[in-house]
């Protein structure tokens, strides 16, 4: 048997010619990466992603837990190596944590990074489009709700109302039917809402958000949306797409 050397001067290449978004995903999340992927599809973005430690339990004390692990779960998107921006996939989970905390974690191990999350995103989604009066639909049991109401309060927006449907697995929250998301987001819509927010990332939104802007007649924000949309800003694309809603038209 030959075995050969090859010279070490061989012809190399970069392998990332566009811009890079690290992904912090739940070790329980069944779907953010391919709502990512489908959405970012048509943009030169390249996803890389990390899971975090959580235990499934979508509980305020599990939620906020998860900090212990960002500095591991960020460390390990690509080891010194710089992303152009991080997102942490978890709308429930930023609010436990704080968005301060979960920038200054992240960027204390990838300081060039730009940061964002589903509350962040969201927000920046709902000035955009120039809204400020919501409704929320969220999979979760009160007192997440309540967290994430009083999150985006504390931001300025006025949360009109928020319909949880109680789950408490996050395992489970993926099995929550499209249709089921349209029948409870048109039920619980407020009559003053500008717009409507669809929390959590684990959550079968982006199916339907088209949908429900035809029939609610106006913008409609999901968490794994918002990331993307915001993400890409932040890269510094303009970009319009003739999908996912009425963001990804501005």
């Amino acid at each position: 048997m030959e075995i050969t050397k090859i010279n070490p001067d061989y012809q190399k290449s970069e392998y990332f010619d566009g811009k890079k978004l690290g992904l912090i995903a739940l070790s329980t999340d069944h779907i953010i990466e391919d709502n990512l992927r489908d959405m970012l599809n048509d943009f030169d973005v390249s996803i890389l992603t990390n899971r975090i430690i959580f235990d499934g339990q979508v509980t305020e004390d599990s939620l906020a837990a998860m900090a212990q692990d960002l500095e591991r779960a960020t460390h390990n998107l690509l080891p010194d190596k710089a992303v152009d921006v991080i997102a942490y996939g978890c709308s429930s989970g930023t609010a436990a944590i704080g968005e301060d905390r979960l920038r200054e974690e992240i960027q204390k191990v990838k300081p060039s990074a730009k940061v964002t999350n589903p509350i962040t995103a969201a927000a920046a989604a709902f000035k955009a489009l120039d809204v400020t009066k919501l409704s929320l639909l969220t999979p979760y049991i009160p007192d997440v709700n309540r967290k994430v109401g009083e999150t985006f309060a504390a931001k300025g927006l006025e949360i009109l109302n928020i319909a949880g449907f109680g789950v408490l697995e996050d395992a489970d929250i993926t099995r929550i039917d499209p249709a089921a998301i349209v029948k409870e987001a048109k039920a619980c819509l407020h009559p003053a809402a500008e717009a409507m927010f669809l929390s959590c990332t684990a959550m079968r939104s982006i199916e339907v958000i088209e949908v429900l802007e035809k029939e609610l007649s106006i913008p409609v924000v999901s968490s794994n949306q918002a990331i993307a949309w915001h993400a890409i800003r932040l890269m510094g694309y303009t970009n319009i797409s003739d999908k996912w809603g009425r963001l990804f038209q501005l």
